[in-house]
């Protein structure tokens, strides 16, 4: 799990490519029940991870994330599905400068079916990183904090 210091919220997620899992950063986000991190697992392709990047400014705060999958890449956000093959993955974080609560903890999600709903002790949860792709299907989920 990756969460904010009190008084600092998650801005955004960086993504962060390796080609051997030693390389993996030391502060990225990390599966609930210890599964792998690494969003490329069972894939091939780059080893890629979740950097989740911090700020004390509210209206800087990330308020949810997206998943967009496509057919064509798109240079400016990285693909987390980088060397896989198949569609490109973006994580996109949203910012709603008029939301109240904005997220301060993060964690990876396996499961072995598909989710309706967000789990227990969750606020949300972004939609199957995994979709399309088949074996395990992978969520991001975060808890949120009211501002102020």
């Amino acid at each position: 799990m990756a969460y904010a210091a009190h008084g600092s919220w998650i801005s955004h997620i960086a993504v962060r490519y390796g080609d051997q899992p030693s390389q993996q950063p030391p502060e990225r986000v990390l599966a609930q029940h210890g599964e792998s991190d690494d969003i490329n697992y069972q894939y091939g392709g780059k080893y890629v991870w979740l950097v989740p990047q911090y700020t004390t400014n509210p209206h800087q705060a990330a308020t949810r994330f997206d998943i967009v999958i496509q057919e064509h890449g798109d240079p400016a956000p990285n693909d987390l599905a980088k060397g896989a093959g198949g569609d490109f993955r973006y994580l996109i974080p949203r910012k709603d400068i008029t939301a109240q609560r904005k997220v301060v903890q993060v964690v990876l999600c396996h499961q072995d079916h598909e989710l309706f709903g967000t789990p227990e002790g969750w606020d949300r949860c972004t939609i199957d990183i995994n979709k399309i792709r088949g074996k395990t299907y992978l969520y991001l989920l975060w808890k949120t904090a009211i501002v102020g």
